[in-house]
């Protein structure tokens, strides 16, 4: 059994060898956007090897996603699978929530002037 670890919620779970990462981050309760149901169509549960490894990338995975992603460690949750070593993987966040989070930051900014 190996340990996946989530970014940046930092939660960990243990996993079995062959276990999707989706399956993985339900069990530690940790949101992986997705719409097709894991049918790597969407392409929106990228996400981001930081250390250790994953599953070989799947006939499908490799279909849908460029190459040099899949060599930047960029991966499909719903494909990818554990080896049964420690990993850590990041969820990259949402454009919409960078987006949110930065006219937070810069109201909290132009506030803290007054």
């Amino acid at each position: 059994m190996g340990k996946l670890t989530f970014l940046p919620s930092g939660k960990s779970v243990k996993t079995r060898p062959g276990q999707l990462v989706t399956s993985a981050a339900m069990a530690a309760r940790v949101v992986i956007p997705q719409r097709c149901g894991g049918h790597a169509s969407c392409l929106m549960c990228r996400i981001i090897v930081e250390s250790g490894r994953l599953s070989e990338p799947s006939p499908l995975e490799r279909r849908k996603m460029p190459e040099d992603d899949i060599r930047k460690g960029i991966r499909l949750a719903c494909q990818a699978k554990t080896t049964g070593q420690d990993c850590t993987v990041r969820i990259p966040e949402s454009r919409w929530k960078s987006v949110v989070r930065a006219a937070l930051e810069s109201q909290r900014a132009r506030q803290e002037e007054w």
